[in-house]
């Protein structure tokens, strides 16, 4: 009894938070993350409330994390052509490193850095979320890296087609290249992609699929990293590194739904489970972060978000241009 307080008024800030999505081009993750900063800054909150919000933005979050492995098909991979798959795999990484290394140089948190260089590169807020699983920084980074990169995906879906229609010998294809390899969120992809036609559209969808399949990967080792480089070294030895449980959860669950061994109607439940227990676990993050951390951090990460999409943007235009 002593969570049910705190757990009814995250999911009251979910369930606001997903219809709330359907007006507001922000996306329900990060609608949750505002509402939740608003109630706890604004709002004195009793002590009651925190045993359930803590239990969202921890337990609940790491389930998410593990349902949303429904979400993936590694099948996608074999529809890619070269220019795509080259697209991927060598612009994640890319972006990733170039988000810590201006990190570093405007003196932001490496673990910031971090996550907005992850929304960027994958999948923008499941990403994120997945990373600061396994990594276990500050709420407050997380809502900042969310907000940046949910901003940066909305102007992307005018942005991108923009750029197509003045950039010279960039077709219709190429162009859904394009949006499917920089913007944000599943969502903005497509409506980038269909504003420049149905191919284009479904080439983006295609793409951005691919760079979600990287999610696996990624958490594997960024587990591996962070867990090796906080443990204790003992007469010189390092003790194994390991992985997080919901993260082996994750990727057994996105394995089996690749196979195909689960019903459709299935998956589509566990899949929607995942998304909605991230919205709540997303309300008890942004009940955490306090009005001063973001006005401390805010310009900052906003300008490192910028800088990471441009240099994305310009890469992926440098492959489309060479390579088609």
């Amino acid at each position: 009894m002593a969570f049910l307080p705190g757990i009814l008024i995250c999911v009251v800030i979910g369930a606001v938070s997903f219809f709330a999505a359907k007006l507001i081009p922000l996306g329900a993750v990060t609608i949750s993350i505002i509402i939740g900063l608003l109630i706890a800054n604004i709002v004195p909150l009793p002590s009651s409330v925190k045993k359930g919000q803590t239990f969202c933005e921890k337990k609940l979050l790491s389930i998410a994390i593990a349902l949303l492995g429904f979400s993936l098909d590694y099948r996608v991979l074999f529809s890619l052509g070269f220019l795509p798959l080259l697209a991927i795999l060598t612009g994640v990484p890319i972006t990733i490193l170039t988000a810590l290394l201006l990190g570093r140089i405007f003196k932001i948190d490496e673990e910031c850095s971090l996550l907005v260089g992850v929304g960027n590169a994958v999948c923008g807020s499941s990403a994120i979320a997945a990373a600061q699983g396994v990594i276990k920084t500050k709420d407050e980074y997380v809502g900042l890296s969310i907000a940046v990169i949910n901003l940066l995906g909305t102007i992307g879906i005018f942005l991108i087609p923009g750029i197509v229609y003045l950039v010279p010998g960039i077709t219709e294809q190429l162009g859904g290249i394009l949006a499917g390899n920089t913007i944000q969120a599943v969502g903005q992809v497509t409506a980038a992609g269909y504003n420049m036609g149905d191919l284009a559209g479904q080439t983006a969808i295609v793409i951005k699929m691919g760079r979600v399949l990287l999610i696996t990967p990624l958490v594997l080792i960024l587990g591996i990293f962070y867990k090796n480089k906080d443990t204790a070294k003992v007469a010189g030895k390092v003790s194994m590194p390991g992985v997080p449980p919901f993260i082996i959860a994750f990727i057994i669950f996105s394995v089996i739904n690749s196979i195909g061994i689960i019903p459709d109607v299935i998956v589509n439940a566990l899949k929607t489970c995942g998304e909605l227990f991230l919205i709540v676990a997303m309300a008890g993050i942004g009940m955490k972060i306090s009005f001063k951390s973001l006005k401390q951090d805010g310009s900052t990460a906003l300008l490192l978000g910028v800088c990471v999409w441009a240099v994305q943007i310009l890469y992926s235009l440098f492959l489309i241009k060479a390579l088609s």
